[in-house]
């Protein structure tokens, strides 16, 4: 296909993953200027990208949609006339979709599974040394744009209005001047960093820079409840009250984000937010990582044992954790001052 006029782009989840196929998105636009993009995504996620500058709809699936459910969708979609379908993420839901497609050429990602599997469980990297999220994205349209392709950035968009809520709210509760955003949770706890660690950093960014802490999460990330009260500093705290476009705004003027390797480390970097993560059992060979020069990534580099899971998920085997208890708050606050000196 040479010049294709339609493209649906599939992937259901999660947060950052979603984000990082926004530079798949760019990368077709560039190409093929004149292209309709469509997304589908779940339903939870797709407020994500709304107002997305090159998305041109958005297809919400219900997480809880079953086989027949997702059958029809195929069929719908196949009636839609795509030239092209991009299965992004090539999981049970988006293949029972894609039987639907009889005219609709597809292709899909392919997941380097026994790249991981000795990478976790013999310690091998048989990685490109250039291989990122975003590379592996573009291998199922790399045969569609020039051999010499460059990867564009992600992006997301916030209107000025998201942005003025957004400050009226951090400014009722008490928060003026300049702030940045710590999102602590993780849906693994082996991601996650200690709360008294976090409070420490949050304290001297307050004494050192003058630049406050905004926590952001959902509502089952109890980890905030735990900074803010080992915290000396005043904490404002707004998770699980502030939807997703709400958090995106809230993002989108701080200073930085900091915390581990999730989601809304990436929504930063897609809203030119510069980042600080965190990065413990994941690395660049399982997704994790930074993009913005002006963004730092914290980890120890020293273990054998790291990244040890794609996802985190896996509980630790040693006696102690050290990916993450081997990171220091000093080492925190060091990247965090390189990240502000830029």
């Amino acid at each position: 296909m040479t010049n294709p006029r339609t493209i649906l782009v599939l992937r259901f989840s999660s947060i950052g993953d979603i984000v990082q196929t926004t530079s798949v998105v760019g990368t077709l636009k560039k190409y093929f200027p004149d292209i309709q993009i469509d997304f589908m995504t779940l339903s939870k996620y797709s407020p994500l990208l709304e107002r997305q500058p090159h998305i041109n709809k958005i297809h919400a699936v219900d997480i809880n949609a079953g086989y027949k459910t997702l059958r029809q969708t195929g069929f719908e979609m196949e009636m839609m006339g795509y030239d092209l379908a991009i299965d992004l993420h090539n999981t049970t839901r988006s293949q029972v979709i894609r039987k639907g497609f009889i005219t609709t050429e597809n292709v899909y990602i392919k997941k380097p599974r026994w790249k991981r599997f000795k990478l976790f469980a013999l310690h091998k990297n048989d990685f490109p040394e250039n291989f990122s999220v975003r590379t592996w994205l573009h291998e199922p349209i790399s045969k569609f744009i020039p051999e010499n392709y460059s990867i564009e950035t992600t992006q997301l968009f916030v209107s000025d209005v998201e942005k003025s809520g957004a400050k009226e709210l951090l400014n009722q509760l008490g928060l003026k001047g300049k702030y940045c955003v710590v999102t602590p949770g993780a849906a693994w706890p082996q991601k996650r960093w200690s709360p008294d660690r976090y409070a420490k950093v949050i304290d001297d960014c307050v004494d050192k820079f003058n630049i406050n802490p905004v926590l952001v999460g959902g509502k089952d990330d109890h980890i905030c409840d735990l900074i803010k009260n080992n915290a000396d500093s005043k904490v404002v705290d707004v998770h699980g009250t502030t939807n997703l476009r709400e958090s995106l705004a809230i993002v989108s003027q701080s200073e930085f984000v900091l915390g581990s390797d999730t989601g809304f480390l990436h929504a930063g970097e897609a809203l030119g937010i510069p980042a600080v993560t965190l990065l413990g059992p994941t690395s660049r060979e399982t997704g994790a990582g930074v993009f913005l020069n002006e963004s730092r990534a914290v980890k120890n580099n020293n273990l054998w044992c790291r990244p040890c899971s794609q996802n985190g998920s896996i509980r630790c085997y040693r006696k102690e954790q050290y990916c993450m208890t081997g990171i220091q708050p000093d080492q925190v606050l060091s990247a965090i001052s390189r990240v502000l000196e830029q």
